[in-house]
């Protein structure tokens, strides 16, 4: 069940307990606004983990800390940050901020016309462009030879790499293109997808580990 918040100007100044995992649910447009841009996400990110000052979030975020300033303050206004404590010091004293929550939902209705689309669009295109740039680069590296195009056997043509002759294995994997299932095999195969992504989803880094870009998609085609 998810918790709905109504916002408010402000934040509140409360004793630190655990950060709730509980879903909250975000309607009002300035808080949606904040939560369907990307950039915002990132520097709201640090305080969705754990209580942060201005400085150590920056650290975290890899950001100057004068640029999160703006930030901290919309985060606030809109109530999906809050000050935990202030720390005295000499001078100015130092405030420390958590997000209301590690976990907040967007209903589509509350979002924008185009704005769903487009904010996955954003998040897809990086992705995806990472994605290629890793492709390209252990192309250059196992695929020298270059590209096959050829008669597929069925219908039109394939385009593959051409596989190295000296016996190399390239450590990526690349498939585009579509196939007829029954509801049953798209079921299997969705079940397959979900379970390599929660497999691939448990590695960390760490010593011997080497990172890898993966896209998982699989959808029902539009028909023309």
């Amino acid at each position: 069940m998810l918790k709905h918040v109504e916002h408010s100007a402000g934040s509140l100044i409360r004793m630190l307990d655990h950060l709730s995992n509980e879903p909250v649910a975000v309607s009002d447009h300035a808080s949606v606004d904040l939560l369907m841009n990307l950039g915002a996400i990132r520097r709201l990110a640090p305080f969705m983990h754990a209580e942060h000052t201005l400085g150590s979030a920056a650290k975290s975020a890899n950001v100057p800390a004068s640029s999160l300033a703006y930030w901290v303050q919309r985060f606030l206004t809109t109530g999906l940050l809050e000050i935990t404590r202030v720390q005295p010091r000499a001078g100015k004293p130092i405030p420390h901020y958590r997000a209301i929550s590690s976990r907040f939902h967007v209903p589509f209705a509350a979002m924008p016309a185009g704005t769903r689309d487009e904010f996955l669009l954003r998040g897809r295109k990086s992705a995806f462009e990472q994605f290629i740039a890793a492709s390209n680069h252990a192309a250059e590296a196992y695929f020298d030879a270059g590209l096959s195009i050829a008669a597929h056997e069925e219908h039109g043509v394939e385009l593959n790499f051409i596989e190295p002759t000296d016996g190399r294995t390239s450590l990526s994997v690349e498939w585009w293109g579509h196939c007829s299932l029954t509801d049953e095999e798209a079921a299997e195969v969705r079940r397959t997808l979900a379970e390599l992504q929660t497999r691939l989803g448990r590695g960390g880094d760490g010593p011997g580990r080497t990172r890898y870009q993966v896209v998982l998609g699989f959808a029902p085609a539009l028909r023309a």
